[in-house]
This record gives C-alpha cells, sequence and structure tokens, in this order.
C-alpha cells in the first residue's frame, strides 16, 4: 500500500550568532566612549592653554623690548640743550622730579621725514600713571615744540603697562650714584639762569617693578659722549639685568 507523499515544512534553524546588544553592553560601550573622549578633550584643553600662555608671554617680551628701545633711543640722543617750560621759565637740559618719580631732558636726533619747520631737538618726560589702581602705566610724553608755551599740549604714549613702581638714580661725571638731579649742592636753583650750568648726568639707571618679571635694572648712557659703562647680567633675588654696547644695558 503506497502512502500518500507528506510535505513537511522546514522550518529556519536559529543561530546564536544573529541576537542583538543586549542594553547593558550598549550602555557599557557607550560609557567606554565617553571616557576615551574626555580624555581626548583634557589634552586638547591643555594644549591650546599652553597655546595661548606662550602666545601672551610672547606678546608681552615684545612689549618690554619696544619699552627698552623707546628708552635707549631717547637717553643715548640726549643733549645738553636746555628749554623753557610753559611759564618761560627755563629748565636744565635734563631734571628729575623725586616726588613725582618723573625725568624730563632733551634729546637729538628727532626725524623728520615729512620736512617739517621745526628743529631736531625734542624734550621728553617719563613717568608711571597711576591713574588706575589695578593698572599703573609707564607713559612717555613729549611736546611738539622745545620751548613750550602755556597752551603746548603734550603727546604721551602708553609705553608698558602693569608696572608697580620705578626707581630712578643718577651717575654723575665722578662716578657717584644721586638720587635726584640736580644733585643736592648744586647751585643754588635748578632753572633761571642757573640752568645751563648743570650739566646732565653721565648714565641713568632705572628699575621697574613689575608683576611677571619682577625687578628689571635698565642702565642707559645719556649723550653720545656719555660714559661707556659696561655692566653685567645677574638675575638674583628675582632682579634681571641685561648688558648692551648700544647704550643700554
Amino acid at each position: 500500500m503506497m502512502h500518500p507523499f507528506r510535505f513537511r515544512p522546514q522550518h529556519a534553524s536559529r543561530s546564536s550568532g544573529t541576537r542583538g546588544f543586549t542594553l547593558l553592553e550598549l550602555l557599557v560601550v557607550i560609557l567606554i566612549f565617553g571616557i576615551f573622549a574626555l580624555m581626548a578633550y583634557g589634552g586638547l584643553n591643555s594644549v591650546l592653554n599652553t597655546r595661548r600662555h606662550i602666545e601672551n608671554s610672547l606678546a608681552r617680551t615684545a612689549e618690554y623690548q619696544k619699552a627698552y628701545l623707546r628708552l635707549r633711543d631717547d637717553f643715548v640722543n640726549g643733549s645738553g640743550r636746555t628749554a623753557r617750560d610753559g611759564d618761560g621759565v627755563a629748565q636744565p637740559a635734563f631734571v628729575y622730579d623725586s616726588y613725582n618719580k618723573r625725568v624730563e631732558f632733551t634729546r637729538g636726533g628727532w626725524s623728520n621725514p615729512a620736512l617739517l619747520p621745526r628743529a631736531t631737538l625734542e624734550r621728553v618726560s617719563y613717568f608711571l600713571d597711576n591713574s588706575q589702581s589695578d593698572n599703573y602705566k609707564l607713559i612717555r610724553r613729549s611736546w611738539r615744540v622745545l620751548d613750550r608755551a602755556p597752551q603746548s599740549d603734550p603727546v604721551d604714549l602708553n609705553l608698558l603697562e602693569h608696572v608697580n613702581q620705578v626707581q630712578w638714580r643718577f651717575l654723575d661725571r665722578y662716578n657717584n650714584w644721586q638720587d635726584q638731579w640736580p644733585p643736592s649742592g648744586t647751585v643754588s636753583t635748578s632753572s633761571g639762569n642757573n640752568a645751563a650750568a648743570i650739566p646732565p648726568p653721565v648714565a641713568a639707571e632705572l628699575t621697574l617693578r613689575t608683576d611677571d618679571w619682577g625687578d628689571l635694572r635698565l642702565l642707559f648712557r645719556f649723550g653720545p659722549d656719555g660714559l661707556n659703562v659696561s655692566c653685567g647680567s645677574s638675575s638674583s633675588g628675582g632682579t634681571t639685568s641685561s648688558s648692551s654696547s648700544s647704550g643700554g644695558c
């Protein structure tokens, strides 16, 4: 007896490799990815902060260099020519106001590329502007005319910011340091008829106290015929000294 053909459907066998990820496995993967991303961000942030710090340091160094070059240029080109202030009183070629810690002197070599009808001599002054309590500034002040009138307006240049204190002293022709100029014991007055009789110092020393670089000591000879002082370099007690054969050290 023949049996009728029976069709049996074949069911697909389940394979263990086709199952998906569980929720716990996904959470573990996300956690590991987050840890690596956090580590990568921290490293990138550190690199960016280092780069920003280097750029700020380079910019600050450039400010110090520009200030030094401006000071050196003025002092090396110093002149013995007297000048009159806004009241018409004759002033020595070099004078120091110890109360305001401000120096004022005459310099030569004032360039005149536009060929204006003016002299090559210029009256300049340096002082510390403390009008902002959180940012003291070293200011260079100059005048467009050598012998000023009451209405002569000064030209101020912000030379260096974040300077806490300035200190001046001056070398006389006997190689003695003076804390004021004209020195004590000079002729009765530093203005008027005796102004021309008071010679400028041989050299001037400026000490700048700053937050980032500590104390900086800058030494400049005054005028082209000033004493060629040789200066050493030292870095003790936070004081930085530099030397130069072109008028500043």
